[in-house]
């Protein structure tokens, strides 16, 4: 009879301390979303010292990315799965490198966008609350991946994966609900503040779509184990 928890299988050959190691890209990508919520505030903000902040995220976990890959490429991984848990890492990363990304647009719209009054900033201001509203969704997304990390019993996988794609609809819903109003105020905002909306709602979303690909791969290496 296959045992069910994989992650004990994992263990004689090495893996379990590889995708231990990866629960530290939850830890940032955590902390990286509590920054972004606070550049997302749009008043008083220091835009610089906030996206200095994630920039230093990113790069610790360029760092853990360095030190996974060489644990992958020691030779105390199994060959079959190498290529999953490679692809893991650099899904993984990718949620560090967006939220950089994020980060940038929202400082550089922060520092060069300062009318108050008009419909460009009470959209901008509609955007974010959008975004916060998404990113808070991120977060419960973010646990049930740490959960799958360290608990990833087969049905306990499934679950976590239902709870990711469930999460990834909600915010789905919230981006097009957003795009819809961006579209039908276009004529009285800039081209800037669209333009600035469409691409971050569509970063945001793309965090919980590396969430789910986080999953599938999870589910492809617990299948490779345990068949």
């Amino acid at each position: 009879m296959v045992n069910a928890n994989f992650l004990k299988k994992l263990l004689m050959v090495g893996e379990k301390n590889v995708l231990f190691k990866m629960t530290g890209y939850i830890d940032y990508a955590q902390k990286a979303v509590e920054v972004l919520e606070k550049m997302l505030q749009i008043d008083r903000v220091d835009y610089d010292a906030l996206n200095n902040e994630v920039r230093i995220i990113e790069r610790e976990a360029d760092i853990l990315t360095m030190e996974i890959k060489h644990d992958i490429t020691s030779g105390a991984i199994s060959s079959n799965l190498m290529d999953n848990l490679a692809n893991l890492v650099e899904t993984c990363d990718d949620i560090l490198d967006k939220s950089y990304y994020i980060s940038r647009e929202i400082r550089r719209m922060g520092k060069n966008h300062n009318r108050k009054d008009d419909d460009s900033t009470k959209m901008l201001k509609t955007g974010y609350s959008v975004f916060i509203k998404m990113l808070e969704i991120s977060r419960k997304s973010l646990e049930d991946v740490r959960s799958i990390f360290l608990n990833a019993e087969s049905a306990q996988l499934t679950s976590h994966r239902k709870n990711i794609e469930k999460l990834e609809e909600d915010v789905d819903e919230l981006k097009d609900d957003l795009i819809d109003e961006l579209y039908r105020n276009a004529d009285s905002i800039s081209f800037l503040v669209f333009s600035h909306v469409i691409g971050v709602v569509h970063k945001i979303d793309d965090l919980l779509d590396d969430c789910e690909d986080i999953s599938d791969l999870i589910m492809n290496i617990e299948t490779s184990v345990t068949k």
